[in-house]
């Protein structure tokens, strides 16, 4: 779609972790591979080479933004050590709700980890606000000064998304205070498939000798695996630059949450479920899955060997907690 805005941001709002990035006209003029994104979301002590944050949602007891990402986990964390979480919501993981849900509307509830219930389209759109508003101070530091209305607004989604799950996005991110006429869905493994059409041929691992992405007439597939869903689609080069579609994308909720999953129970029959379930609720920033997080992409198919995994953050968290209010008791 031809337009006139100097800038294109995308957000990329996934199930486990989320980011945004963005490109200048004059940038894609002249390199079009040239996409800046931030660099520096901060896990605390826990620093992970990541272009995204968690999507994770602080509340307050209003339902009023507190914090978003790697800073929602710390500050939940801390208020728990404190005591004082109870009244706030914290949601995490919450994207896959849209998944299948036929009975999806803007009165639709989720529940954040304790149970208590809010608008999944305002847990949605403040958690895109977030975003975007982060997104924009990133352009004020960088003395790229623009309004919301001189970007064009690009939110990406699942290709096996619904209609309706893909109009509640849309929804979402208008209220997130982007307009519909700015905003643009794009389909992951597309936007993907479209990135691929400017790499050079010997940046794409597997490539069979003489494939050309430049020429008429390639098949290739694409393979999106998320933290929840799994999109794959094959696309043909068409004339003038265009795509054809060879086949409807398929996929389902089979993403990197699902390793997740199957790393947890192993901890359950490891450690017992009595414990794991109590890690679960009383340390939900996840420091242990920050570590799996950590180890799991050293994963590839020709390691072996044993895998290590450093608990002892969560063990020392707990502890220190616990001195901590035994401190303030005997303040007075």
């Amino acid at each position: 779609m031809a337009s006139d805005h100097s800038l294109v941001a995308v957000i990329d709002f996934g199930t486990t972790y989320s980011g945004y990035a963005f490109s200048t006209r004059s940038d894609y003029k002249t390199d079009p591979l040239k996409i800046h994104a931030n660099q520096a979301w901060n896990a605390g002590g826990r620093q992970l080479l990541s272009l995204k944050t968690p999507t994770v949602l602080l509340l307050d007891k209003n339902k009023e933004f507190v914090s978003f990402g790697y800073e929602a986990e710390n500050q939940y964390s801390d208020l728990m050590i404190e005591q004082e979480h109870e009244e706030y919501y914290y949601f995490h993981r919450f994207k896959m709700k849209l998944h299948k849900n036929i009975h999806l509307s803007a009165a639709t509830v989720i529940e954040d980890i304790t149970g208590k219930s809010a608008l999944a389209m305002d847990v949605f759109a403040i958690s895109i606000q977030a975003l975007k508003d982060h997104l924009i101070e990133e352009l004020d530091k960088k003395g790229t000064t623009m309004t919301v209305k001189d970007i064009r607004w690009v939110l990406t989604v699942p290709a096996i998304w619904t209609d309706a799950a893909k109009q509640f996005m849309r929804k979402s991110a208008e209220k997130a205070g982007i307009p519909d006429e700015n905003l643009l869905l794009a389909l992951e493994p597309e936007a993907a498939s479209i990135y691929c059409q400017y790499l050079p041929t010997d940046k794409l691992n597997g490539a069979d000798e003489g494939f050309s992405m430049a020429e008429v007439g390639p098949q290739y597939m694409i393979i999106d695996v998320g933290g929840g869903t799994v999109d794959v689609t094959a696309h043909e080069k068409q004339q003038d630059g265009k795509l054809k579609e060879l086949c409807k994308a398929i996929g389902d909720a089979c993403g990197g949450t699902s390793i997740d999953n199957e790393f947890f129970q192993l901890m359950v029959k490891i450690f017992g479920a009595p414990l794991m379930n109590s890690l679960s609720e009383n340390d939900p920033s996840a420091y242990l899955f920050r570590e799996f997080e950590t180890v799991k992409r050293t994963i590839n198919p020709k390691k072996s060997g044993k895998i290590s995994l450093s608990l002892y953050i969560l063990c020392a968290r707990r502890i220190l907690g616990k001195i901590y209010l035994a401190l303030c008791r005997l303040v007075p």
